[in-house]
């Protein structure tokens, strides 16, 4: 039983170290790929493996819970080896590790930073650098009325769609709208099966009607 604890404390603990690490990317043609299908920006991590700055911004920087949630949210985090991707370097114009720069899908530099950088200085630099995301336009009332009418077309409920139609032209006469919604009255009337169908509704509505009255004069 106490075997069994412990193995699940060490797994737990495994999860939890888990979860705090950057899922760095290592291959950078790769990340720009992923980066552009996500629409996603990039951080380029260059560095060295004998640069001691380096290692103590993988050891406190990106061990920062705020810093590895963001990164692995809204960016493609790359690892570069500014020695072996020297071209890499020289393209980015890097002269000292580490640096960390920050492109967009398209390649374009959003920001930069030379040198070692804390949690404190580096969470801003990259919430700069997060792209907006687009606000759906707010529908216009004739628009709403439009869609339910089509929805009511789509499931059958021709009446319905029919006062929908007769709704918006009324209120919103001018526009766009409304002569998409004239069409699709005049749709429905056209049509012998559907306006059968409509008759057929407002019989029902109207025996439904009836006995609500009768029901209430206690007839």
């Amino acid at each position: 039983m106490r075997r069994a604890v412990a193995v699940a404390v060490v797994l737990a603990c495994a999860d939890a170290g888990a979860a705090q690490e950057v899922r760095w990317r290592h291959d950078y043609p790769a990340a720009r790929k992923e980066a552009t299908a996500a629409n996603k920006p990039l951080l380029l991590d260059f560095g060295s493996e004998d640069c001691v700055w380096c290692r103590k911004l993988d050891a406190t920087t990106f061990r920062n819970p705020a810093v590895v949630e963001l990164l692995n949210d809204r960016f493609v985090p790359v690892k570069v080896d500014g020695e072996k991707d020297a071209w890499l370097s020289r393209a980015a114009g890097v002269e000292a590790f580490p640096t960390l720069i920050v492109l967009s899908a398209e390649g374009k530099v959003l920001a930069r930073n030379d040198g070692y950088a804390d949690a404190g200085k580096l969470l801003p630099l990259l919430r700069q650098a997060i792209p907006t995301r687009p606000v759906a336009p707010a529908k216009s009332p004739a628009a709403d009325l439009l869609a339910r009418a089509r929805a009511d077309h789509a499931a059958g409920r021709f009446l319905a769609c029919i006062e929908r139609c007769d709704r918006l032209t009324a209120a919103y006469p001018a526009a766009p709208e409304a002569a998409e919604a004239r069409r699709l009255s005049a749709a429905i009337t056209a049509d012998p099966a559907k306006w059968e169908r409509v008759t057929g509704q407002l019989q029902s509505d109207l025996t439904v009607l009836h006995k609500t009255l009768d029901a209430a004069l206690g007839r």
